[in-house]
């Protein structure tokens, strides 16, 4: 009967066991196994023996620091910049190598003696301990030589030139003012060499085949050119404010309007009806605009004429084009229009002796008076009107609203005609008159 607590051992087990075995007792096989480990020892402690297997630091800071006289004659160094760097290779006491970080060192040149003016000098570099730990040595340095390139700093601004083909316009029924960029000017900083080489900045356009007659906005390069109008890469070393714009043509349609006078001081009773009482040279001026304001827009006004500066003889007057709404441009090419009166001989003038006076404006706490008693005045009007107008329908308002000192003084005068007449009169006119405390 077979023992049921007994375990029956696999014939494949027994077999890998059995091979195991032989190999262990192999002196072929135990040679090579120690020769594997004694390899994997050796580069173990190769790797931590820092005194006979130097250890390597990457991305290590490259500093130059040029001589007392070249900084004074204002030189720069311009490579290596602040973020090239080197490898170093450093050797000692283990513990101490395992420390040292690529912060804890510096790549400095042998020496910059032969550094006097701006030009490429080749040096050889050397590894420079800012920590405050030492017994350890610098074996090598890569790379082990450095181009130092040193100039003079120099800084300009070149206004940004557009080029002579862009887009053309419409011109039939459209304006522009022509295409504008979102930055006037750039400004290049650099080593004076190659700063200097730049003689102007304009931009990279392609213009279209079609005339335009909407607005168009792209975005261009700027482009550097020498003298002779060969462009110009800038290397690495040369920066800009800006190295693109955008370039806006604006384009707007374009309109004939009247242009037509304004008055202040107009009578009340009088009605200038258009061309019959008056003639405007220009009559007309062609303006731009946007679409939706210029269709709002059915006619241009003059700088007002005060009545008070008509009369029979005086009846032609020069007066600027009062300013268009925001985004309009006047495309003709004078700013104002000459407006003449017609009918003058239809109106005469006469001078009245005025005695009524109203005040105006008299500042709080005073008491005005007239020190003058009449004016005479000069009145223009149709001549039915002036056979039946009297003094006692004139009236001189005097205004205080300038006067606030205590004293006499000469304040301004207007002249105001009753009833529904064609009078205005002519000329301005002031009265002397007294201010007094409460």
């Amino acid at each position: 009967m077979k023992d049921k607590g007994k375990k029956i051992e696999h014939p494949a087990e027994s077999f890998n066991k059995g091979r195991l075995h032989e190999l262990f007792y192999n002196n072929q096989f135990l040679l090579v196994l120690s020769f594997a480990i004694a390899v994997i020892l050796w580069i173990v402690l190769a790797f931590n023996d820092t005194e006979h297997f130097p250890k390597r630091i990457n991305n290590v800071s490259i500093n130059i620091q040029l001589p007392d006289e070249a900084q004074k004659s204002g030189l720069t160094v311009y490579s290596p910049t602040k973020t090239d760097t080197a490898s170093v290779a450093i050797s000692g006491n283990t513990l101490i190598v395992n420390q040292i970080k690529n912060t804890d060192l510096q790549v400095v040149p042998v020496s910059t003696s032969q550094i006097t003016a701006p030009g490429v000098y080749q040096v050889k570099l050397m590894g420079k301990n800012m920590s405050a730990l030492n017994n350890f040595d610098f074996n090598n340095i890569y790379p082990s030589e450095w181009s130092i390139y040193v100039d003079r700093a120099a800084k300009k601004s070149f206004p940004i030139k557009l080029p002579a083909n862009m887009d053309k316009i419409d011109t039939s029924g459209y304006y522009s003012p022509g295409p504008t960029t979102d930055a006037e000017n750039v400004t290049i900083s650099g080593p004076e060499t190659e700063v200097s080489k730049i003689d102007h900045v304009s931009i990279e356009y392609s213009a279209g085949n079609t005339a335009l007659t909407a607005t168009k906005t792209v975005q261009a390069p700027l482009i550097l050119y020498d003298s002779s109008g060969n462009k110009i890469t800038p290397d690495s070393y040369v920066s800009m404010s800006i190295t693109q714009v955008n370039v806006t043509t604006q384009v707007q349609p374009k309109k004939n309007v009247k242009v037509l006078p304004t008055f202040t001081n107009q009578p009340a009773g009088l009605k200038l009806q258009g061309d019959s009482a008056f003639t405007v040279t220009p009559s007309t001026i062609q303006i731009a605009g946007p679409k939706d304001t210029l269709a709002k827009i059915t006619e241009a006004s003059l700088e007002a004429i005060d009545f008070s500066q008509i009369n029979t003889t005086h009846n032609s007057f020069n007066q600027q084009i009062s300013q268009l709404p925001s985004g309009c441009t006047n495309l003709s090419s004078g700013t104002t229009a000459q407006v003449t009166l017609k009918n003058m001989n239809e109106y005469t003038s006469k001078e009245f002796t005025v005695t009524n006076f109203t005040k105006m404006n008299v500042p709080q706490g005073m008491n005005a008076s007239m020190v003058t008693q009449s004016l005479n005045v000069d009145i223009v009007g149709k001549e039915s009107d002036i056979a039946t107008l009297t003094a006692s329908n004139i009236t001189a308002a005097v205004d205080f609203s300038n006067i606030q000192e205590t004293g006499t003084t000469n304040a301004p005068v207007s002249i105001k005609v009753g009833g529904n007449k064609t009078c205005w009169a002519y000329g301005t006119y002031q009265a002397s008159v007294s201010l007094t405390k409460s």
